[in-house]
């Protein structure tokens, strides 16, 4: 049976929900499952980049990963590489598509892959780590301290 996500962890888990959101939208940049411009997609992306995913990295990377070092007896370092791995590449594609607007959907459609790899990978390999490690009491205390997304105020 599936372990229910820590309530503690619950707000990054929904702003997963909209970088699936965003990234099937990327996907689909392009192509004939959408009838937005260029423009439109290019757009789309920075606003939630800007509003969102920004601060949604910064949760994970300052206020997360830093609880978890503390508490973890043994910390899953590769794991945490690859996240941190997956994060570099998302803003280096982000910033081609904003800089750069050479062959813009391949690199949405490329961006949209990775952020739903990303997500599906914090969700199944690292949050459990995580919930795993950190005492319930600890994990609690950074509730608070998470971004509310500009979608929903989560």
């Amino acid at each position: 049976m599936k372990k229910q996500r820590h309530d503690a962890l619950k707000p990054l888990s929904h702003h997963h929900h909209h970088a699936l959101v965003q990234a099937m939208e990327l996907k689909q940049a392009g192509t004939e499952k959408t009838d937005k411009s260029l423009g439109e997609s290019i757009r789309g992306l920075i606003d939630y980049w800007e509003k969102d995913a920004v601060l949604h990295f910064r949760d994970e990377e300052e206020v997360l990963l830093p609880l978890y070092e503390v508490y973890a007896e043994k910390p899953e370092i590769e794991l945490i590489k690859e996240m941190l791995y997956q994060h570099m590449q998302i803003r280096s594609f982000v910033y081609a598509i904003r800089e750069n607007r050479e062959d813009p959907y391949e690199k949405m459609n490329q961006l949209g892959e990775l952020l739903e790899k990303n997500v599906r990978f914090e969700e199944r390999e690292i949050f459990p780590v995580i919930e795993e490690a950190v005492p319930d009491k600890y994990l609690h205390q950074v509730y608070g301290k998470f971004h509310r997304d500009s979608y929903s105020g989560f």
